[in-house]
């Protein structure tokens, strides 16, 4: 087979893959699906809702990209949104996004496509009676099921958009790497590390960035540990001092991120003050909560990293709740950090 020619059939375990696509769907409240780019469906939608099943069936001449089936012409307008990067519009102020997901040099092999979602803010009640009553829907029906869709910000839906397509393309190009890898000398798995630290500072980014809106939180740092000097060490920030990123190094056991990466438990700050040792660590008056998440790769059980997430407003803070949501987020961000080739002797 050519490689021009693979699909992402080919590249990935589409049941991994769907795991994954799940915990993203339930972890941000948000319906998911991944198409060919033929606009067929290579897993099973997640979060399904009855937009897609219920209202737009019952609309003349409205493209049903969420539904099971395949309008004229839907893959083209598929890729277009893909390339353009815009949204497509639904019916009463619904927005669906195509993440192109991409494996082998600029060739898409699959979409992603979330949605729908509303973004910004839900139209009033009256703007929803009389847009019903021009599509022919019961507005008791249409506002029963617009509930169910949730409201994102902008920036929070573009975060998403951008730590799925790091996630899931980098999936999509392990697998792709590995067809090749499998076919030339295997001294050329030494290559890997290169590649993956390319990867890498990418992720984090988009996950710290991901987490970051999901919380609401104001700063935070992801820490990457080497385990030669078994030191923490801030691989990727957001509103930190560059002197602070450049600077700092927690040995493990010592500091509050230390302690969370020795005990491999979440901390959360003010609360946990008395726990651990930690009286007197929080140092910052400026900082009104803290999280510090010890997180590791998908395939293992060690500490890779601890992100760092802060809250400066009064009266605000982290929750029990908070901690599964960035767990979510962070053990989906986790998955693309595996090596992508073990080294193995022929």
């Amino acid at each position: 087979m050519l490689y021009k020619d693979l699909g992402l059939e080919d590249l990935v375990n589409l049941e991994d893959w769907q795991k994954i696509q799940d915990s993203f769907s339930e972890a941000l409240e948000v319906t998911l699906r991944t198409v060919s780019l033929e606009g067929e469906l290579f897993t099973r939608i997640s979060r399904p809702g009855r937009y897609c099943t219920e209202i737009l069936p019952k609309i003349n001449n409205q493209d049903n990209f969420c539904g099971d089936n395949k309008p004229a012409g839907q893959h083209k307008k598929l890729a277009e949104a893909a390339r353009s990067g815009d949204s497509v519009k639904l019916p009463f102020g619904v927005e669906m996004f195509v993440i192109p997901i991409k494996a082998i040099g600029n060739r898409d092999v699959a979409y992603v496509i979330i949605g729908p979602v509303i973004l910004k803010s839900r139209k009033t009640f009256p703007e929803y009676i009389k847009e019903a009553a021009s599509a022919g829907i019961d507005i008791e029906e249409l506002t029963d099921v617009l509930i169910d869709i949730n409201v994102f910000s902008y920036n929070k839906v573009y975060s998403l958009v951008g730590l799925i397509k790091e996630i899931f393309s980098h999936m999509a190009q392990t697998g792709y790497h590995k067809k090749r890898l499998g076919e030339i000398a295997p001294e050329v798995v030494e290559m890997d590390p290169l590649f993956s630290r390319y990867y890498e500072e990418k992720i984090l980014k988009a996950m710290l960035r991901t987490c970051k809106l999901a919380l609401n939180a104001d700063s935070g740092s992801v820490m990457t540990l080497d385990k030669e000097t078994n030191l923490l060490r801030i691989k990727v920030a957001s509103k930190l001092d560059d002197s602070i990123v450049n600077n700092t190094t927690v040995k493990v056991g010592e500091g509050i991120a230390g302690i969370a990466a020795a005990t491999s438990k979440p901390i959360i700050l003010p609360q946990d003050q008395d726990k651990n040792g930690l009286s007197g660590k929080m140092k910052r008056s400026d900082i009104k909560s803290s999280m510090i998440l010890p997180f590791n790769k998908g395939d293992s059980h060690d500490v890779y990293g601890v992100i760092n997430l802060n809250i400066m407003r009064r009266d605000t803070a982290f929750s029990e709740r908070d901690i599964s949501v960035v767990k979510e987020l962070v053990n989906m961000a986790s998955i693309a950090l595996i090596p992508l080739y073990k080294k193995t002797s022929v």
